[in-house]
């Protein structure tokens, strides 16, 4: 057992522990990728969480972009900024190249992209014009649209979001210039939640509520909740998103298990952001076929 301190996203604190919080924030999944792959130096994909229902403990299993090494990683609320690893390599998996699955369809036409506009979802009622929509990426809570970038974390509370009561008692926490506030989860039912973050882009302090939402991530635990939704289902297949708005102009990742049991894509359309060095993306987590987790990122 190899145990190491965990990644903090500079002052933003990745976890969600504020300084005057009581109550600790579970990691989520892209914080464990994160965590792992800095680690090891490897890009790791997450295949599973179990996380208790008092929230004090939680255990995730990656496993490397070669399949060569798998890890399970565990995390304890009395020790919030560490993680444990439990390796176990597989080095039967380095002897064949990974499956990149590129995908080359044609550029849809007009005819095409009316009748994917047509589809309709439990969640949303249709996919409203392109799914990546960098010029305006949207969300809604209990049909309130709001959008990253733009709305901010007063506007959501203003609008009656169901953010958890832990959280929006940091809303008036200091988020330090350039930086990333800490979790606000949208609840969605018991233990299930919506996560979003927030941002400072000026050169001094704010309070969390002044800052703009850039960032909103879901797991698809239940397709027919109406409470978090997008201008598109999330019963969508890669298939009927990459018709939508083309193909990703980043490499698909293709992951299937020895057994066939278990295959996952994960597909990311990224754009630069014009004041920082970094990105703008729409990541899609698939897995046998299914949509299981969805993060939107805005950055400035």
């Amino acid at each position: 057992m190899k145990k190491v301190m965990a990644l903090i996203l500079g002052a933003a604190m990745m976890f969600g522990i504020a300084a005057c919080a009581k109550k600790v924030e579970v990691p989520s999944k892209s914080d464990v990728k994160k965590a792992a792959a800095e680690e090891y130096d490897m890009d790791f994909k997450v295949e599973s969480e179990d996380i208790s229902k008092d929230e004090k403990e939680a255990e995730w299993v990656l496993i490397s972009k070669d399949g060569s090494l798998e890890l399970t990683v565990t995390w304890n609320a009395k020790n919030p900024d560490e993680f444990e690893y439990d390796e176990e390599e597989h080095p039967e998996a380095t002897e064949t190249e990974p499956v990149i699955e590129t995908v080359t369809e044609p550029v849809e036409t007009e005819t095409e992209t009316e009748a994917t506009t047509a589809a309709t979802t439990r969640g949303a009622s249709v996919i409203n014009g392109t799914i990546v929509n960098f010029d305006e990426m949207n969300f809604y809570v209990n049909g309130k649209k709001f959008t990253l970038g733009q709305s901010t974390l007063q506007d959501m509370i203003d609008a009656g979001v169901p953010f958890e009561s832990s959280d929006i008692e940091n809303a008036g926490n200091n988020v330090k210039s350039n930086s990333e506030s800490d979790t606000f989860r949208i609840v969605i039912d018991e233990y299930y939640y919506a996560r979003v973050y927030f941002m400072n882009d000026t050169e001094e302090g704010r309070p969390a509520s002044e800052c703009f939402v850039h960032e909103v991530s879901l797991s698809i635990k239940d397709e027919a909740q109406s409470v978090v939704t997008f201008d598109f289902p999330v019963t969508i297949t890669m298939d009927e998103l990459i018709a939508n708005s083309g193909d990703p102009n980043e490499d698909i990742f293709h992951y299937e298990s020895d057994d066939g049991t278990y295959i996952s894509d994960t597909v990311k359309y990224s754009k630069d952001s014009e004041k920082y060095y970094n990105k703008n993306y729409y990541q899609f987590e698939f897995v046998n076929g299914k949509l299981d987790n969805l993060y939107i990122t805005y950055i400035p």
